[in-house]
């Protein structure tokens, strides 16, 4: 469907399979990647279609795409699967592509075209009710602007539809802003003090401690290498849930990173000890935050927790040596160790966007239950 807004401009916004993206819109959506105002390197052109070329999904994704007709211009894109229902929504009804690997969900949207993209999109959403009675998100960063102004522009522009917002858990990061000059340390306790200090110790007894980030493309493929051996040992490797573990999933990530390479887009952090491999990350990079994908650590130097002490040199490193990254999202759980390192949290919730009387009703409804079991759990807590 076709919107005209300001400027005489024409927005359209389409639905496109997989097979329909073509060479230059694939070239548009990279482009779109280094414009676009919301972090999220999980709907990079790079992460998105390695994993599909590697992992084919059973059910072709959705791409929802707008594009202004008069420059051909991407300014909007998100990646879907079409669901019959879910409990969220009993409804047929668009969900985030299936990637386990996929830690963030939402859209991408260029620079100062978030209204714009969000019109074109409830005017498509609204002429195709009888496809799809919405979209679900289940894991959305609420601080980012375009959350508020979905929220906003769903229930005042004209369009009849809803964007419920439910905050489900707070997830650590670093703001690299904030972080003074005595590093994390004045965050902690005085114990998480003498505790990172005498792990630290007990590395340096094994040989010189050393933290490096790799950036060059050129040396990409070999700290690859290196990482892959680390988080494919030891316990991930018993239960069969590294990145090694499968075929599929080694080639989805070489392949990944060698395309983030190209755009400076990816970096592989090492905490070393004599040159031997401690611990050693991937990072991906998108607008100015950069985001723990994955982390592995030598299983010769559990006592010392090295993916605690890396993740601690990480953030002292960012600070000192990126000066354009903001913050270190570590994309993790409530529970993550990281809580115990990072000061700093962001709210993550959930999204439902309604399009029709139909799913917002239903949605509410569901949404009302859900309190009366959190309220009914509680009581039989007390």
């Amino acid at each position: 469907m076709s919107i005209q807004l300001e400027g005489n401009s024409i927005y359209t916004t389409r639905a496109l399979s997989f097979d329909e993206l073509d060479v230059e819109l694939i070239e548009k959506w990279k482009q779109l990647d280094l414009e676009t105002h919301v972090a999220n390197p999980f709907l990079s052109s790079g992460f998105v279609l390695s994993f599909l070329k590697n992992r084919p999904p059973h059910q072709q994704p959705v791409f929802l795409i707008c594009q202004c007709s008069q420059s051909d211009k991407l300014i909007g894109l998100g990646v879907f699967h079409h669901v019959r229902a879910t409990k969220v929504l009993p409804l047929p009804h668009l969900v985030p592509f299936r990637c386990e690997y996929a830690l963030r969900h939402g859209f991408l949207i260029a620079e100062g075209a978030t209204s714009v993209f969000f019109d074109s999109l409830l005017d498509y959403m609204n002429h195709h009710q009888d496809r799809w009675f919405g979209i679900e998100f289940p894991e959305l960063r609420l601080e980012q602007e375009w959350v508020t102004r979905l929220h906003q522009q769903a229930s005042s522009t004209g369009f009849g539809c809803s964007f419920r917002l439910r905050p489900v858990f707070e997830s650590p990061v670093v703001d690299l802003i904030k972080l003074n000059e005595n590093g994390l340390e004045s965050n902690w306790s005085a114990s998480r003090r003498k505790t990172m200090r005498r792990n630290l110790k007990r590395l340096n007894k094994r040989g010189k401690v050393e933290f490096r980030m790799i950036t060059d493309e050129k040396e990409m493929p070999a700290a690859l290498e290196r990482f892959l051996v680390v988080e494919g040992s030891g316990w991930k490797k018993n239960l069969g849930t590294s990145l090694s573990s499968q075929q599929a999933d080694r080639a989805f990530v070489k392949s990944m990173v060698a395309e983030l390479a190209t755009q400076q887009r990816v970096f592989i952090s090492e905490l070393l000890v004599e040159n031997d491999v401690a611990a050693s990350a991937i990072n991906l990079i998108s607008g100015t935050e950069m985001f723990a994908f994955k982390i592995g650590y030598n299983e010769n130097y559990a006592e010392a927790s090295p993916g605690v002490l890396h993740e601690m040199h990480l953030a002292e490193y960012a600070c000192k040596h990126f000066p354009q990254i903001t913050r270190i999202d570590g994309c993790a759980k409530a529970d993550s160790y990281l809580n115990q390192i990072w000061p700093d949290r962001i709210e993550i919730g959930e999204g439902l966007l309604s399009v029709s009387k139909l799913a917002r009703g239903t949605g509410k409804l569901l949404s009302k239950i859900r309190l009366l079991k959190r309220w009914a759990a509680h009581l039989l807590e007390k």
